[in-house]
């Protein structure tokens, strides 16, 4: 009875939360040719939802500069997400209109609202916003070192989403394990997310000159993103309940197409995108849905228990045969991605030199007291067949 009453309590916490977690970074342009005067950064979510509480927020990572510091913060507070899902903060001369106008330090104020060097950007929901405020240009980072800032421990702050953009500066910083963005060796003109589900990260970047660009993505304030066409893989071995049964009747919703219930009330999910080929690898394994715990994510040869999976931990363990380690990642936001910049491709860390078919899923912690002893889950699993 008692782990009955700890799931329906779950599910409450992820009734109450889940407008909350809907709302994620969209679109960020912060840098084109010429005087940067249409810069902007929107967010998606569902229609109606107040942003009370909501920040933008923007750490320097430039070691040549107000290192850690936080550089920006833009309240949204009296913002409802439009009736296209979606709210825009930026430059006066942004065309289409944002939402929201927002002034920059320098002459012309509606130009260089970010500067043009490697930052990293937080989408954060606070019950002090003045204190958040109170905080600005001061140095976030923990003890005034590392690479991880209090934006993480504060218990007044909640970090919905985050990305870095990276200049490729020898010495810059990304902190807090944001999955990262450069254009070669420049910094990027800005990110967008795909217009369809799982609304991951697009591969390509944002245009910096306003000329329609091959391997490029036209800026689109205030208007839908385009889809990806860049999915990968299959998913399978769900923890709904469809096929073998969560260990404690802890089943996610049918439909979802994710992993066992964790103790948030929510299923861990892995998704992929990009391009899986050995010559030309680009594919990203993106984990959502989990706590803010380390996730490690693996590879394998085959589908566990006929795709149905096995039971390990609070969840199914789904990837087998011969298995590779690629990486383990903190998550933010209940969610991370491999690979991040630096880490070795999908590919190269997995050993794959011909072409041919593997499965890949992600092990997390979870340690509250929720379903067996153990203290991991693991999400879904997805199968990829990757080409030349």
């Amino acid at each position: 009875m008692f782990r009955n009453l700890r799931l329906i309590a779950a599910g409450l916490a992820l009734l109450a939360a889940s407008a909350s977690a809907q709302v994620k970074f969209n679109e960020l342009f912060v840098s084109h040719i010429g005087t940067d005067d249409r810069e902007f950064i929107e967010v998606r979510g569902t229609p109606g939802t107040p942003l009370t509480g909501y920040m933008i927020l923007v750490v320097e990572g430039d070691s040549t500069s107000s290192f850690g510091a936080m550089d920006v913060a833009i309240d949204l507070s009296a913002g409802v997400i439009g009736a296209n899902g979606l709210y825009t903060v930026g430059s006066s001369t942004v065309v289409p209109a944002v939402n929201q106008v927002v002034t920059g330090t320098g002459t012309p104020p509606n130009a260089n609202l970010f500067e043009n060097g490697t930052d990293t950007f937080y989408l954060i929901e606070t019950t002090n916003v003045a204190g958040v405020l109170a905080n600005l240009g001061l140095d976030l980072r923990i003890g005034g070192m590392g690479t991880v800032t209090t934006l993480t421990t504060d218990p007044a702050i909640t970090i919905r989403d985050l990305v870095g953009l990276s200049d490729g500066g020898a010495s810059d910083v990304i902190f807090d394990s944001a999955l990262t963005f450069q254009d070669g060796t420049f910094l990027p003109a800005g990110v967008v997310r795909c217009g369809d589900a799982p609304f991951a990260w697009n591969t390509q970047l944002l245009d910096f000159d306003f000329i329609p660009t091959v391997g490029y993505i036209d800026v689109s304030p205030t208007t839908a993103n385009p889809n990806c066409s860049l999915t990968l893989g299959t998913a399978y071995c769900f923890g709904d309940g469809s096929g073998l049964a969560c260990p404690c009747a802890n089943n996610s919703t049918v439909g979802n197409g994710e992993g066992c219930l964790n103790s948030l009330g929510t299923g861990g999910k892995v998704t992929a995108a990009g391009t899986a080929s050995i010559s030309a690898d680009t594919a990203v394994l993106t984990g959502t849905g989990m706590p803010n715990s380390s996730a490690l994510y693996f590879q394998g040869t085959n589908q566990q228990g006929a795709g149905l999976g096995v039971v390990f931990g609070d969840g199914l363990r789904c990837a087998g045969g011969a298995v590779v380690r690629l990486g383990t990642k903190n998550n933010v936001a209940g969610t991370s991605a491999y690979p991040a910049v630096g880490d070795p491709s999908i590919s190269v860390r997995g050993l794959i030199t011909a072409p041919g078919i593997r499965t890949y899923q992600c092990w997390y912690r979870n340690a509250a007291a929720f379903c067996t002893a153990s203290t991991f889950n693991l999400s879904n699993g997805l199968e990829i067949t990757w080409g030349a």
